[in-house]
């Protein structure tokens, strides 16, 4: 017995960060409650971490980042959402106990354990009042500063070259491509570039704006520009200008607004961009 408890007693810091399997959780929590000395360690542990990810200097990340990912997730099928049965519910009712229910003591354990031990210290009942709740809101808090930590070089180096994108600009296309991406309308498809590459087109009718993203974009000579067109029966109205990215997916949300049955397409056009196409689109897609 004394050799499980050590076992459960050296999971105190990974329980601190969130790191233990359900089952583990839930037999380091029954430990929580009978052992005093791991519920202090535990909830010392959890200070630390907490007050080293609070050292950290917040640090606001700029529009390339969130653009780059925006255009991930619109490259990124979906799964449909699962929902469970009543079954299911009912069985994960009758299954799952709830750490009050594990730790609390009874009235009857209460009086023996106060006969028994001496008062608690300061550091004791702290731990005792945090952890007969599971605290599991600071867990995940704990668990998300002490990864910005672990990461922290990584994380700020990158920022500090993205930062030197950062525009007014890229911070508006960014947050128009999540409008897009977030839109209840939202829909998108996927066409094949001449060339190999792979276009994503994603569109709202409800915010008449769109957006194309392309994963392996060939780089264009010094004197040419990729050029986006909204075309209808009237013609091609130009809707913006983009440069192949060597960095991620390069990507753009389309100028103007888009009406229903627009067609969209890109061309390859001289620096500067023109007026109507001038070559052939390299890929077009249909809103419908």
């Amino acid at each position: 017995m004394t050799d499980r408890n050590d076992d459960l007693a050296a999971q105190s810091g990974a329980y601190a960060l969130n790191a233990l399997s359900p089952e583990e959780r839930a037999a380091f929590e029954v430990h929580l409650a009978e052992s005093g000395e791991s519920r202090t360690e535990t909830t010392e542990l959890t200070d630390t971490a907490v007050a080293l990810g609070l050292a950290v200097d917040p640090v606001t990340p700029p529009p390339a980042l969130k653009a780059n990912l925006m255009a991930m997730i619109a490259q990124t099928p979906q799964l449909p959402r699962v929902v469970g049965t009543a079954d299911d519910s009912a069985s994960t009712s009758a299954t799952a106990t709830p750490l009050a229910a594990a730790v609390t003591p009874t009235p009857q354990a209460n009086a023996e354990t106060n006969a028994a031990q001496p008062s608690a210290t300061p550091a004791e009942s702290k731990a005792q009042a945090r952890w007969f709740t599971r605290p599991a809101t600071a867990l995940a808090a704990v668990a998300a500063a002490v990864a910005l930590i672990v990461a922290g070089g990584v994380i700020a180096d990158s920022i500090s070259r993205a930062s030197l994108q950062e525009t007014s600009f890229a911070s508006q296309q960014a947050d128009q491509l999540a409008a897009i991406n977030a839109a209840g309308d939202s829909q998108r498809l996927v066409s094949t570039v001449a060339g190999g590459a792979t276009a994503t087109f994603v569109w709202s009718a409800e915010l008449s704006s769109s957006a194309v993203i392309v994963d392996g974009l060939e780089p264009l000579s010094s004197d040419q520009v990729y050029e986006l067109w909204y075309i209808d029966s009237a013609g091609a109205r130009p809707a913006g200008l983009m440069d192949a990215s060597t960095d991620g997916p390069t990507w753009r949300v389309l100028d103007g607004e888009m009406a229903a049955g627009d067609v969209v397409g890109v061309t390859i056009e001289p620096k500067g961009g023109s007026d109507a196409p001038t070559t052939d689109p390299i890929v077009v897609f249909e809103s419908a």
